[in-house]
């Protein structure tokens, strides 16, 4: 076969998988895709590709904002948009039942392993639609929301489907641009240093991870002496409570993981209803996978507990004040753990709205995933560790339940499986002030964070 031939039926091929794709559209169909994807090529173009040294969450924000407009005007929805794997803020659409609605499906989308459409549900005058978005792994980067007035026709899918797989280059593109710009970012250092312009910084020693230190304690009170405050999630936690946080987060960590671990059953996907647990079930790779990767969540968050004061002493040179971010950038030079590295470089203090994270954790779809379970985690490790603080408690309390709203895909995580009776928490009936003994976590209608809070207060 001559290398014509050969380009020719490569040709060939691609154009009918083209054809394939958009079959059931008609002339007028097939023109407003095209003009729908123009549209976003030249947004992607403007608001990304042609802004790369601003790279970041606000430029890609505002791309997703846009094309979902774009999406909506393509298949006729009076609202569409583009939430990203963390969950993104999704605007106000002027209608408290319909903003309700599509955050609620948001959360299912980005709770559900696989490229299915859900819905429609009926909300007043509309029909809401949410599709999970994935990439090259079954867990979802990303979500559709529509709100129709008239059911999604069947012209209606096609469009949709076709405008997501142009999207889904343009996310690819952007992902590349911003792995470029840090390698040539890289390089530009690697050249100063070979021309004698920058001087290259000695490495710095790294300990395998090891159980803790006998004297723990003594580094815990020179650590708390170093450093007044740490701002943990927007908290300001003094120092002195450093110990007891890590101490309230190990437990935390241990504790749900155990759960997790001794279910019967484990539903991570509420809408599908997958069963985790079920080793017979193709079905249930993907989560067998994630629970594995979120086992590394125990020596992250022991990690944490090896903080030192001369960790801290670049942040207190500066006046800054040490973050959660701060915490885990440390910790992951503490292990030789892939995995672990992994988790704790994705956690930060920024909640799953961040963008940039959301675009970047393509590669690690699970590590992501796991790594806002791991900032959950923390925030109700926080919250019992400032209920013992009554000099903070009061404003701490009602920032940390305001973080805690923000993470919709760990929410199914925590609150999600079927029945599990030995729940090491004092807690609540799901539907009742909490005052029984045990916390009882059904799949459906599942406790929110308040009442989770108000069980682990009590």
């Amino acid at each position: 076969m001559t290398a014509h031939q050969r380009i020719a039926d490569t040709v060939e091929s691609l154009w009918r998988e083209a054809e394939q794709q958009l079959a059931g559209l008609d002339g007028e169909a097939h023109a407003r895709l095209s003009a729908a994807t123009g549209a976003v090529d030249i947004i992607w173009d403007r608001q990304v590709f042609e802004r790369v040294e601003t790279f970041g969450g606000t430029e890609i924000g505002y791309a997703r904002a846009l094309s979902g407009a774009v999406l909506a005007r393509l298949i006729g929805a009076d609202h569409g948009f583009l939430v990203s794997a963390g969950g993104s803020e999704i605007p106000p659409c002027g209608d408290a039942a319909l903003d309700a609605a599509l955050a609620t499906a948001a959360r299912e989308a980005l709770d559900t392993f696989s490229d299915e459409l859900l819905g429609p549900v009926r909300v007043g005058e509309h029909l809401v639609y949410a599709r999970p978005m994935l990439s090259n792994g079954p867990v979802p980067i990303g979500a559709v929301l529509l709100a129709t007035r008239e059911t999604l026709s069947p012209r209606g899918e096609l469009l949709l489907e076709g405008f997501l797989r142009d999207l889904d280059t343009r996310l690819d593109l952007a992902e590349r641009v911003l792995s470029l710009q840090r390698k040539v970012g890289d390089q530009r250092y690697e050249i100063k240093k070979l021309k004698g312009e920058a001087a290259a910084p000695e490495p710095a020693p790294r300990q395998r991870y090891v159980p803790l230190p006998e004297d723990a304690e003594r580094s815990m009170a020179e650590l708390a002496a170093a450093v007044p405050v740490f701002d943990l999630f927007g908290v300001s936690l003094p120092g002195g409570h450093f110990e007891s946080f890590c101490r309230n987060y190990d437990t935390i960590a241990t504790a749900y993981l155990k759960i997790f671990e001794e279910a019967d059953n484990l539903y991570l996907d509420v809408p599908s209803g997958v069963d985790a647990k079920d080793d017979e079930s193709k079905a249930a790779a993907a989560y067998h996978r994630l629970l594995e990767i979120m086992k590394s969540l125990r020596p992250a968050a022991r990690l944490l507990y090896l903080t030192t004061a001369e960790d801290m002493a670049p942040y207190l040179a500066t006046g800054q004040v040490p973050t959660f971010a701060d915490l885990t950038r440390v910790a992951k030079d503490r292990t030789e753990d892939q995995t672990t590295r992994t988790i704790l470089d994705i956690m930060n203090d920024q909640g799953e709205e961040q963008e940039l994270d959301a675009l970047a954790a393509r590669h690690h779809p699970f590590e992501f995933r796991a790594a806002n379970v791991g900032e959950v985690f923390a925030l109700l490790a926080l919250h019992m560790t400032v209920s013992d603080v009554p000099a903070v408690a009061g404003g701490a309390r009602s920032r940390i339940l305001g973080s805690l709203r923000r993470y919709q895909a760990a929410r199914a995580y925590l609150l999600s499986y079927d029945r599990f009776e030995d729940v090491p928490l004092k807690g609540a009936d799901r539907t009742r002030p909490p005052d029984s003994d045990k916390l009882l976590l059904v799949r459906r209608n599942a406790p929110a964070f308040e009442v989770l809070l108000s069980a682990l207060s009590r």
